[in-house]
């Protein structure tokens, strides 16, 4: 099957439609974890791990939906051109329109933290009987340092974004559209092509695929949290209204003002109150025991200074969130290079592409060497005016031998793997017709075993 540049263009522009839906289902996330929902988890013990869980999680999804957008925006640029190139060279009619190949770069998400300062875990306005609270502060921060603190309306808020999100059509059904997007190739005659472009699909697609996984299961954990907060929160306050009332009862009917006197009322008024203190202790620490929010923030001892094994995010596939990061970048390292006369070039710059220590540098093979040799030695058969050439004589071993001492970047668009050396002395020139200039700068391109495929001055 032959595939014409408005496939290519087609592609293009369903590419750029779907990362223009992904930011539009992000952007409330990231309004919402960066604003209101700042300091949601509280920094009780317990609450500081479960928020300190919630932000990698919660960064590395919204990491990968935006790498993903990008991803998509740069392919689509990538698309376009290819199109355009195509279509150009075999003089189609109609010709392709020149399109727009604007690209983006790498964003990194950086969150704030979802720990914060929201108090000791209950209100008190200091009304009733002040001593009484005075004195149940001092033990709350002595038994537990603070009892459980999410700010309960944060925490709905965190809720209701991250269901929306992970519910979003545009999310739940990216991995299927890109999938279409790919099909539209099935069947190119250009058969090493056809993999290649239905590769940078694939990578794509499980992208796709993992930022929607991680959003379903982003969404059950903070309501969780919200749910077993808003529970134990409800208890503790009844525990201590009720408590607090007793003593304001016993406060009038034996006089207020003998509360706060030196007599003898004063020390039976103070025992009672230390008494009812205690109690209130012993009844949250019942409480909070059997509730669900020790479960939830992975707490074994209720002490102060308790720190919480969280097991709440485990669902989310940080693995492969991390996976799909890397892979996401690739792609949108690669770039659309317009030269003076309009020709559209398509390649990802040698200081984006990956590190690639365990790659070897072999040695040439008969036809990898006589291919240089007929290309880019001067004088070679082969050598037009586009290819930049080595001078005559240049012992190539020896350049391929040097070059062992630089590591390998890559893979690169087609899969193989480069390395660019300076030589420390003119070896060669640019091509005449970019310029002509010496050069004392080559590349190396091996596959993955380290074959060495091509070399040239650059």
């Amino acid at each position: 099957m032959i595939v014409d540049w408005q496939v290519y263009y087609d592609a293009a522009k369903k590419c750029q439609d779907l990362a223009d839906e992904l930011r539009r289902a992000d952007k409330p996330v990231h309004e919402a974890v960066k604003g209101e929902c700042v300091g949601m988890a509280g920094d009780a013990p317990g609450c500081r791990q479960w928020g300190e869980a919630y932000d990698k999680s919660a960064q590395q999804t919204m990491q990968v939906c935006s790498s993903l957008a990008n991803a998509l925006t740069n392919y689509g640029a990538v698309l376009y051109a290819m199109g355009y190139n195509y279509g150009i060279a075999n003089k189609s009619d109609p010709p392709p329109p020149r399109p727009n190949t604007s690209q983006v770069g790498e964003y990194k998400v950086s969150i704030p933290s979802s720990v914060g300062d929201n108090g000791i875990g209950f209100d008190h306005d200091h009304g009733g009987v002040k001593e009484f609270f005075d004195k149940l502060i001092a033990k709350v921060l002595a038994a537990f340092g603070k009892l459980p603190n999410g700010d309960r309306s944060k925490l709905d808020k965190a809720h209701t974004t991250w269901n929306t999100f992970a519910n979003h059509e545009s999310v739940v059904g990216a991995a299927g559209r890109i999938a279409t997007i790919s099909a539209l190739f099935d069947g190119m005659d250009d058969a090493t092509n056809r993999q290649l472009l239905q590769d940078h699909f694939a990578t794509l697609k499980t992208g796709a695929d993992t930022v929607a996984t991680a959003g379903q299961k982003m969404a059950a954990p903070v309501q969780e949290y919200h749910d077993a907060t808003v529970a134990l929160g409800s208890e503790t306050s009844s525990t201590i209204n009720t408590l607090e009332l007793s003593i304001a009862v016993t406060a009038v009917l034996g006089g207020a003002l003998a509360l706060f006197s030196l007599g003898t009322s004063a020390v039976a008024a103070a025992a009672a109150i230390d008494a009812d203190v205690l109690a209130t202790i012993s009844a949250i620490q019942a409480s909070y025991r059997a509730s669900q929010m020790v479960r939830v923030i992975g707490l074994t001892s209720l002490a102060a200074g308790a720190v919480g094994i969280v097991d709440a995010f485990h669902a989310v596939p940080s693995i492969d969130l991390e996976k799909a990061i890397n892979n996401l970048a690739s792609i949108i390292a690669m770039k659309v290079i317009v030269a003076a006369d309009g020709v559209m070039t398509v390649a990802t710059k040698y200081e984006d592409l990956t590190p690639a220590p365990g790659i070897p540098l072999e040695d040439f093979t008969d036809e990898s060497e006589d291919y240089i040799r007929r290309r880019h030695v001067e004088g070679g058969p082969e050598a037009t005016s586009d290819k930049s050439t080595f001078a005559k004589g240049t012992d190539l071993e020896a350049l391929a031998e040097a070059a062992r001492e630089v590591e390998a970047r890559g893979p690169n668009d087609y899969g193989n793997y480069e390395r660019e050396v300076d030589a420390g002395r003119d070896i060669g020139n640019r091509s005449p017709d970019n310029g002509g200039q010496p050069t004392r700068r080559y590349k190396v391109i091996t596959d993955r075993w380290g074959t060495i495929i091509n070399m040239y001055p650059i």
